[in-house]
């Protein structure tokens, strides 16, 4: 982690969405509010950046459906290769089974469309509580 100018300490957030417009958005949010982020079009570009990173992650921020590799297939390989680092889902697509099972059973998921506002606030609540513990990244 590193400072951001005001003495604060910068967590590192992996955006992944295979949407630009969404994923540039999403980051924009996220650096007024004074994280680090990095960015991947999908899953299997995400573990290449995480792979490649040198700093801590501290946080991966996923869409669970994108081509090449799902949010869910994304976060089987994290649970090996980096357990404990937290990750928060989000979709636009409340009704598909995968979602509607993610949303009801972890309360580290995000419906699509949301404002600065969700998205902080979940953001917050999972470092904070997934990612605060022993073993964290």
């Amino acid at each position: 982690m590193e400072p951001n100018g005001t003495g604060a300490i910068r967590e590192t957030i992996l955006v992944v969405e295979d949407a630009e417009p969404i994923r540039r958005m999403v980051i924009s949010m996220l650096l007024q509010s004074g994280y680090h982020c990095l960015e991947a079009p999908d899953g299997s570009e995400a573990l290449e950046v995480l792979d490649t990173h040198e700093e801590p992650v501290h946080l991966v921020l996923t869409d669970l459906l994108m081509p090449n590799m799902s949010g869910t297939e994304l976060a089987e390989h994290l649970a090996r290769l980096r357990p404990g680092l937290p990750i928060v889902f989000m979709s636009g697509y409340t009704e598909d089974p995968m979602v509607v099972s993610i949303g009801r059973n972890r309360n580290n998921f995000l419906a699509k469309p949301f404002t600065a506002g969700a998205l902080l606030e979940k953001v917050r609540q999972a470092l904070q509580e997934l990612g605060s513990g022993p073993g964290a990244p």
